[in-house]
Order: C-alpha cells, then structure tokens, then sequence
C-alpha cells in the first residue's frame, strides 16, 4: 500500500484526508517541489530543498518541518520500497486550514504538508528522438519564480499542446520566448547556447541550472538573454529540459521547423554531459 507523508506523519495513502477549507485547494495558496531519484540516490536533492525553502520564504508560509526536506524526501522512497527504482517525490505546502478569505489568516495556522513518491521513467525515445513545441502567449503571473500550485494557465497551455500533438508549450512575453508549461527552453545558434536569464518571468529550472553549469565547464558558449519569437527560423536547434524528462530535443516551434528538423550536435552533447553529471551523483561509483 501507498505511503504518503501528512502535516509531520507516514501514512496509507487511503488514510489521507485534507480538509475542503485549506488554502491550497480554495486558493491555490501553496508551493511544491519535485524531486527525481536515480534508483539509489536524488539529483541534486540540496538545489530542490533550497528552491522549495525560498518559495516558502517568498509566499510568508512558516513550515516547521522545512530543514527536513532531505530526510522526508529519502523516507518517502524507502517506506514506498523504491529504493532501487527510478521515481520522483512530490512535496506540497499549504497556508493551511481556515474559513475562505483573501486575508492571511489572524493568527496564523499551521501550514499543510503533503507529500508522495511514485515510480517514474525517463521517456527515452521523446530524448532521442525530440519532438515539437506548441507555441502560445504567455499568461501566467509576474511572479513565476515562485513554484505555486497555483497552475491553471499553465495547465490550459499544455493541455492545447497535447490536443495538437506537442509534448510541451513555448511561452512568449512581450515577443521573447519564456519558458514551457513545466520547463525551460534552450536555443542553440552558430554552437552558442541561449536561454531566458533567471527572472521573475521564469521558474530558475533545476536542471537548467546545471546544463548552464555544464555548458561553462566544457567551454561551450553560452548567453542567458531571452530570444526573440520571430528569431526561431534562424535557430539552429533548440532543446527543453526538466526534473522529470532531462534534456529534450526541439525539432519544430509552430510552424517554425528548428535548424534541420532533428537533434543537433550541441543537444546531444549535452545529453551526453548531464548523463554523465547524473551518474557521477551516485554514492556507489
């Protein structure tokens, strides 16, 4: 049976209730993180934890058990007996229970705490393969670096994305691509990397971090600066990456057919040195 984690306890699944007047389900007023696990270990578990510390910060929610994201995370694979699977855990906080008001409530309550892990696979032919990105206006809030649950918009995009045969949105602002509905967007033009530098416009992408991390390592150029929407025909190849899919290959934007309309050799290569970064986080090498 299902283990889940609930406000500072391991529980069935089955016996997990949360109650109708918490913030997270009236309001949306909640954050969450997701965390992959590597059959052994996590990737990069402390850049999760902080990002999940900071939007908690961000949105003046106190959570109690917040220095215990680690150790929740790894109890979480281990009670659900995932220790040797691929898997990803899911953590979500709330504001907490009280009667619907836009307010905070006064005095403040205790927060919700949720969280679960479950079997998740890398869908390794959309890696190999790439596939096309849905190309809409962006509608989300000013404040995107904040991970809130609060995802309707991101939701509608996606869902328009998967009508029309996509595997992901490209978001455009202003006339500059953003990011994705779960996950930020890479362009490569004559061998030099460019993506949306850290803002409030976009999420501050885990992996994103690290393949920017990569790219100076290895000498491979790279600008964060937004592209702009009517500059994809001179994109040579572009690629999306997130926790749950890693590093994925863009062959069409649109209309717009991406560079030669397959994997280019700057995506494969890193492909190749987040592979390995992945594989060099294990304890047991």
């Amino acid at each position: 049976m299902d283990t889940v984690y609930l406000n500072g306890q391991f529980i069935p699944r089955n016996e997990a209730v949360i109650s109708p007047d918490d913030r997270g389900f009236l309001f949306g007023d909640s954050v969450y993180e997701v965390t992959r696990w590597y059959g052994g270990y996590f990737f990069d578990l402390p850049a999760h934890a902080k990002r999940l510390r900071r939007s908690l910060t961000e949105t003046k929610i106190s959570w109690q058990d917040a220095e215990r994201i680690e150790e929740i995370s790894e109890e979480l694979i281990q009670r659900n007996g995932l220790g040797g699977d691929c898997a990803i855990v899911y953590l979500q906080i709330t504001r907490g229970v009280a009667p619907r008001n836009h307010a905070f409530p006064d005095p403040p309550v205790s927060p919700t705490s949720y969280g679960f892990a479950k079997r998740h696979s890398i869908n390794t032919l959309l890696c190999e393969q790439g596939t096309s990105l849905w190309l809409t206006t962006d509608p989300r809030w000013n404040r995107c670096d904040i991970k809130s649950t609060a995802l309707l918009a991101n939701v509608m995009a996606y869902q328009e994305a998967h009508d029309n045969g996509c595997a992901e949105v490209c978001f455009v602002r202003d006339g500059l691509v953003t990011e994705g509905a779960h996950s930020n967007i890479f362009f490569v033009k004559n061998d030099t990397l460019y993506t949306h530098p850290e803002s409030e416009k976009i999420l501050s992408g885990i992996t994103r971090n690290n393949v920017v991390a990569l790219a100076a390592e290895n000498n491979i150029p790279l600008i964060e600066e937004a592209v702009a929407a009517d500059m994809l025909a001179y994109t040579h190849e572009s690629f999306f990456c997130n926790t749950t899919g890693e590093i994925v290959p863009v062959l069409k934007i649109g209309d717009q057919v991406i560079g030669e309309g397959r994997p280019g050799p700057v995506t494969q290569k890193m492909q190749v040195l987040f592979r390995n970064l992945i594989q060099s986080m294990d304890p047991r090498r």
